[in-house]
């Protein structure tokens, strides 16, 4: 043998193993046991299956978000990728469930016998973790699995001391929408097991948020899953060739005989089966419908396209839901959609009007800062000052009108002299306002021009446009106005929703809004001018505002308000207050060295 075959055998010999892609890996080496699953044996992906568990090792992925109905496999989903990151690709991982009873059954009931089924998972679990001679050393508990190059822990969202342990390169949350609000008196469990991924940011983590949806409000999935790129499965009908979509807008039935449902295609009309609809879901794939944040995929998928589920259960579960939270329930997990069995809210310009209060100047020192909220309409222009209190309480201070031909200069001028009004406190400190809101549905080549002038003027502001849909951000990044200036996104339906709750709770709380006795009557008729209400499309609700009242500018100043407050950098607002000591403490230092 010459040296250059043997120099081809020695780096043969110690070439890295071929890299194997997840979905590859669980389906060679992933046995299901009888014990926890329908159909036992090797596991065999369902075709939407395996993009979601290929995610775990895509460099381009920092975090994979599933929100999934039931009956699509989504443990399974998960399963297999924790099995390929032991076997293949071993680091520290993280489990957490939302109660400790649900994490033990998770080990227990899912995670020991899949290990035990598996001969290439058995002979790697409870092993690697060598501490004497003679000893395998592994962990192998309820609470924790060692293995070659990692270790697994269990963790409940309920137990900060769980969620605070080492540095983990994979995190699994499961079922976070029934995580709770806070580990105990520590905060979100969500961010504080964030928190221990950080030494691995850029370096190979991966975070990976699993869970049906709950309410609109509430869910936590659904805010991770529209921070992502949206990813939706797509079908394609056999007759027209075109998408057809998995809705349950397609899914028709004749009236109390579920076993008649069909999927027509929303296209050409066609009518697909089970078997039909078995194989467009066999050849379907997934299309990202958003840009979404760098590193975040998003994924939804519903229970039409479950391969252990059918068109008839599916139709038959829709016409047993009859009460608000079996409908709920069917929302949620049949359709993984967020829903609000309850979500009117009754607000009264009367009752409004009636707890208004005196509001007494110099205000309150626990104003952190201040923001506005301006409507622009043909003939005049609105602002609303919306205070922000350190106990996340919330004051309206004032509601202006300012009328004027706003395709003119003058209205802008007194809405320059506005802006520029400072708000005294009770410590001696006077609050300039932090940022503000412009509308652009009216005369926009004036708003982009007034925004500019009060820039220059070191002014924070920014043009804001209102888009309905209850399942958008309060605020994102829209594109640029005429191509002249950044334009931010209002999801309207979304805040508008959670003011009218705050206006209408009865008691100061987190959220709280006071209203100042000072304002006219129709302001409060304003505030109150429009309804949430419910319509049944095709048989399933969607949510609308209705305006009762023609006038609605100040519950549109107020809600820009609100938004605008998530683009304020508090800690730049608060480290300047800290700096030193305030006007009226200097004062008094000058007056008691003056008497001494």
């Amino acid at each position: 043998m010459n040296m250059e075959m043997l120099a081809r055998a020695w780096a043969g010999a110690f070439a890295p193993p071929p890299r194997v892609q997840p979905a590859a890996f669980a389906e060679a080496e992933i046995i299901l046991p009888g014990s926890a699953n329908s159909v036992p044996g090797p596991l065999r992906l369902a075709p939407y299956q395996r993009e979601l568990v290929d995610a775990i090792a895509d460099e381009d992925v920092e975090t994979v978000v599933l929100m999934l109905s039931s009956q699509v496999g989504k443990s399974i989903s998960i399963d297999a990728m924790m099995g390929y990151c032991i076997a293949c690709d071993p680091g520290p991982m993280m489990h957490v469930s939302p109660t400790g009873t649900r994490s033990e059954e998770f080990v227990r009931d899912r995670f020991d016998p899949l290990v035990d089924a598996s001969p290439s998972l058995q002979k790697l679990v409870g092993k690697g973790q060598s501490t004497r001679k003679g000893s395998s050393g592994g962990a192998n508990s309820l609470s924790s699995k060692s293995f070659p190059g990692g270790q697994l822990n269990f963790a409940s969202a309920h137990k900060p001391d769980e969620l605070a342990a080492r540095a983990i390169k994979y995190l699994f949350l499961d079922e976070v929408d029934r995580f709770p609000i806070s580990a105990g008196i520590e905060g979100s469990p969500i961010q504080l097991a964030v928190k221990r991924t950080t030494t691995f940011a850029g370096k190979g983590r991966k975070i990976i948020a699993v869970s049906t949806p709950t309410s609109r409000t509430a869910s936590r999935i659904n805010h991770w899953f529209l921070k992502g790129d949206q990813r939706r499965f797509v079908v394609t009908c056999p007759d027209c060739e075109l998408p057809c979509a998995l809705s349950f807008d397609n899914l028709k039935w004749e009236a109390g005989k579920p076993e008649t449902a069909y999927l027509a295609c929303s296209e050409c009309g066609a009518v697909h089966d089970e078997v039909r609809k078995r194989a467009m879901v066999s050849n379907g794939y997934w299309e990202a419908t958003a840009t979404g944040d760098k590193g975040v995929r998003s994924y939804h998928l519903n229970e039409l396209a479950s391969m252990f589920s059918t068109l008839e259960s599916v139709a038959r579960t829709f016409e047993g839901a009859t009460t608000p939270e079996e409908k709920q329930a069917f929302y949620n997990t049949a359709l993984a959609q967020v829903y609000d069995a309850s979500t009117e809210v009754e607000l009264s310009a009367s009752d409004l009007q009636r707890r208004a209060e005196l509001l007494r100047k110099p205000y309150s020192s626990d104003i952190l800062f201040v923001t506005a909220g301006v409507d622009v309409q043909g003939d005049r222009l609105e602002c609303t000052y919306l205070a922000h209190h350190a106990d996340e309480t919330r004051t309206v201070l004032n509601h202006i009108k300012l009328p004027g031909d706003t395709s003119g200069d003058a209205v802008w001028r007194d809405l320059d002299q506005a802006l520029g009004e400072t708000f005294d406190l009770i410590s001696g400190n006077a609050l300039p306002i932090a940022m503000t809101a412009v509308d652009s549905g009216f005369n926009v080549d004036q708003v982009i021009k007034f925004v500019h002038a009060q820039r220059r003027k070191r002014r924070a502001i920014h043009v804001v446009k209102g888009m309905s849909g209850f399942d958008r951000l309060p605020l994102v990044r829209g594109g640029k106005l005429k191509g002249q200036t950044q334009l931010l996104l209002v999801g309207t339906d979304t805040v508008k929703h959670s003011v009218q709750k705050h206006l209408a709770l009865a008691e100061v709380e987190p959220g709280y809004i006071r209203l100042p006795d000072h304002l006219p009557a129709e302001y409060f008729e304003g505030l109150a001018s429009e309804e949430l209400r419910v319509r049944y499309v095709k048989g399933h609700p969607q949510h609308y505002y209705h305006r009762t009242v023609r006038k609605n500018e100040p519950l549109d100043c107020l809600v820009y308000a609100s938004a605008i407050a998530k683009a304020v950098n508090l800690q730049s607002i608060i480290a300047p207050q800290k700096s030193g000591p305030s006007m009226a403490e200097l004062a008094a230092q000058l007056a008691a060295a003056h008497n001494s």
